[in-house]
């Protein structure tokens, strides 16, 4: 292994975990796995990352940010609730959407025995939920969208649909219990159909 700056041999072990990760799962990325792949011992990924988890947090975020900035610079609507619409029901790449439900599986099962891990599904899922409220936002400032509605619960609950109710309760992603958000739900379709 050569000599490189920190902050360059750090980017490498980033790049060589999110390579793990992306073809061998996110279990795979261990240290001794991360080592060999950038030809170094575990000792130096060490010098690095703290931990395994740390290490497969950090990728796992980097990895993400990339595959969300690409799935998003593919969706070509010019209304931003037709862009939530199609961010919601995934990408056409077969390859991508299964991906990405490969890594929502892996660090779901992550976060049952980390708190790293943990953390970064929170991480992820609050970026989501900014996302989501961004894109009501426009879509209310364009007239898409009813000028009082309120945007941060419509967003959790549009969350709570497309990963399930059970799902943010058990991860302890929000403060309101499933049967709000829920009446939240009916509430809106009610408000529809009068």
């Amino acid at each position: 292994m050569s000599y490189l700056p920190k902050e360059q041999r750090r980017s490498e072990i980033i790049e060589a975990a999110i390579d793990v990760i992306q073809h061998q799962g996110l279990a795979a990325a261990t240290v001794r796995n991360v080592a060999k792949a950038t030809d170094s011992s575990p000792g130096q990924i060490h010098h690095h990352f703290d931990s395994a988890d740390a290490l497969r947090a950090e990728a796992l975020l980097c990895l993400w940010q990339r595959m969300k900035i690409e799935f998003l610079s593919q969706i070509k609507t010019t209304s931003p609730l037709e862009t939530l619409i199609a961010n919601l029901g995934g990408c056409a790449q077969k390859e991508v959407k299964e991906t990405f439900a490969q890594l929502y599986k892996d660090l779901l099962e992550a976060s049952r025995m980390s708190e790293t891990m943990h953390a970064v599904l929170m991480q992820i899922m609050t970026n989501s939920k900014g996302k989501y409220c961004e894109l009501l936002k426009a879509a209310q400032e364009e007239g898409e969208l009813h000028k009082d509605a309120d945007i941060e619960k419509l967003a959790l609950s549009i969350l709570a649909l497309a990963f399930g109710f059970g799902f943010m309760k058990d991860i302890a992603f929000t403060n309101y219990e499933v049967h709000d958000i829920v009446r939240f739900q009916i509430d809106l379709v009610n408000r529809a159909l009068r």
